[in-house]
């Protein structure tokens, strides 16, 4: 830059046009920086919000996966005809005495827990069977014939009782109203 008064070169002076440009610049770049910040600070927010998501998402399949687990496991168990808590519960209790080379929970119900010495007996069947005799003679008897679709039904023998205006109630002698009410003409 150049004196103004004497016109010599002046050393280590920044002309003004320079500075503001500079100035000019920093700004635009702290405005650029305020809202990349401001995006940053959403992308964090969003991030968080999905890491919240993922972790919700997790627990709710382990919580799916072990339902499914126990609703198979009793389905299994009804299916099998055993039905009381406590026996499911043994039964359950047995099963997780196998280990972890322990086969299929519905193989294991149809097979190896029939010979199972603690749960066998859940499996035995208390009831006799019937005698081949005693079906055969069962199926010889014929099924009874259905009833009469009219069975129980009376025929109407009364016709319905007549219909009385007000102003016929009201000329109507006192015996052929007490005679009105009792066949039910104003029910």
């Amino acid at each position: 830059m150049k004196c103004p008064h004497c016109s010599e070169g002046i050393d280590d002076v920044v002309p003004r046009d320079r500075l503001n440009a500079k100035n000019d610049r920093i700004r635009e770049l702290e405005a650029s920086l305020a809202e990349a910040s401001s995006k940053v600070e959403g992308v964090d927010a969003l991030a968080r919000r999905a890491a919240e998501a993922e972790t919700a998402l997790e627990q709710t399949r382990v919580e799916f996966d072990a339902f499914r687990a126990e609703s198979t496991t009793a389905s299994d168990l009804l299916r099998a005809g055993i039905t009381e808590t406590e026996d499911q519960e043994l039964v359950r209790w047995r099963y997780s005495k196998l280990g972890e080379e322990a086969p299929p929970f519905s193989d294991w119900l149809a097979g190896a827990a029939r010979e199972d010495r603690h749960v066998s007996r859940l499996f035995s069947s208390d009831t006799p069977a019937a005698p081949v005799e005693a079906v055969a003679e069962v199926a010889a008897v014929p099924p009874p014939s259905a009833p009469p679709s009219n069975a129980g039904a009376k025929a109407a023998t009364n016709a319905p009782p007549p219909r009385y205006s007000p102003a016929e109630v009201a000329s109507m002698p006192l015996d052929a109203l007490r005679e009105a009410l009792a066949a039910g003409a104003f029910k």
